[in-house]
């Protein structure tokens, strides 16, 4: 990774010659709906610095208060678990969008109980740093009536002048880039992958013996503590129609820390076999458990979910 900072600055200089030759450009619909997920999915994964970077008002005076009002309405880190948009309006550089939050309540184990609805309300600034967003609430729709601009700074760094000379420094920056894409491509698919929320809404419980005929689990073999261990696991779609949104995560003990919790098969056509895995690390010997195994997919239109037995593993 020490090249990243070296593949930062040409990226930017990259974006801002193609940008501003009109290449590119996401659509102000595209962009007012990826800040507003954005900020969500910070705060449900517990990440209150990324999600005051998209904000500019007075509703939240330092990451902090954003952590504490959000659990206030009963919307804690890992509780949000499937965001609908429900209206977008856009008049001049103003944005107002409401969406509705599936919450769960959770236990003291962790366990989701139930899941509610819960709306909330944003109001968005167009300015040189994209779509940033100036209001939030809970409690009333937002208008755009006697609203206010804010004044969103934008200091003046090196990359302004890297970017002002553009031109000069494209074929430079391309080979760069090319190097820095290379070094950065994995750490950049890990944090995707890890943002991702598996939406459980809706489900139809299905029997745990009807699941256990196409999901094996596989640990690897002389697990040891403190050394990083693979739990494999395999799908096979036996069907005729294929498997949608395919999904599973578990629980992890004390006793066992894992690198993410859900993985994503997405879609498995008929007959295909696809492979996941779980790096765990163990902290104790014995027999730890993975708990919970929990299995959620679409097929032929419907949700189904089901919840296996645990997955025991030896540790020396």
């Amino acid at each position: 990774m020490k090249y990243r900072s070296s593949y930062i600055i040409c990226f930017l200089v990259l974006a801002a010659a193609i940008f501003h030759s009109g290449c590119i450009a996401k659509s102000p619909e595209e962009s007012i709906n990826s800040t507003v997920l954005d900020f969500l999915n910070a705060v449900n994964e517990d990440d209150p610095g990324l999600a005051y970077s998209l904000y500019v008002g007075k509703d939240f005076l330092a990451p902090a208060s954003i952590t504490m009002i959000f659990k206030n309405k009963g919307i804690g880190p890992g509780t949000i678990t499937g965001i609908n948009t429900v209206s977008q309006e856009i008049v001049d550089n103003i944005a107002i969008v409401k969406v509705e939050c599936s919450v769960a309540t959770l236990d003291l184990s962790g366990n989701a109980k139930t899941t509610t609805v819960i709306p909330i309300y944003f109001r968005l600034q167009d300015s040189e740093l994209g779509w940033i967003i100036t209001r939030v609430s809970f409690n009333s729709e937002l208008t755009f009536e006697n609203v206010e601009l804010v004044d969103i700074e934008v200091e003046s760094t090196s990359i302004d002048l890297i970017t002002n000379n553009a031109p000069i420094i494209t074929v430079l920056a391309f080979s760069m880039l090319g190097a820095g894409l290379y070094l950065d491509k994995k750490d950049k698919a890990k944090k995707k992958e890890n943002s991702r929320v598996m939406d459980v809404s809706g489900a139809t419980p299905i029997q745990k013996e009807s699941i256990a005929q196409y999901v094996r689990f596989v640990p690897s073999q002389d697990i040891t503590v403190g050394k990083a261990a693979s739990v494999d696991v395999w799908v096979k779609n036996f069907t005729q129609e294929p498997y949608v949104n395919f999904a599973i995560k578990a629980k992890f003990g004390t006793t066992l820390e894992a690198e993410k919790i859900n993985l994503f098969f997405d879609t498995i056509a008929p007959g295909e076999t696809i492979k996941r895995t779980w790096i765990v690390t163990a902290k104790v010997s014995g027999w730890a458990s993975i708990e919970e195994p929990t299995v959620v997919f679409d097929f032929m239109n419907t949700k189904y979910i089901g919840v296996l037995d645990p997955v025991w593993l030896q540790v020396q």
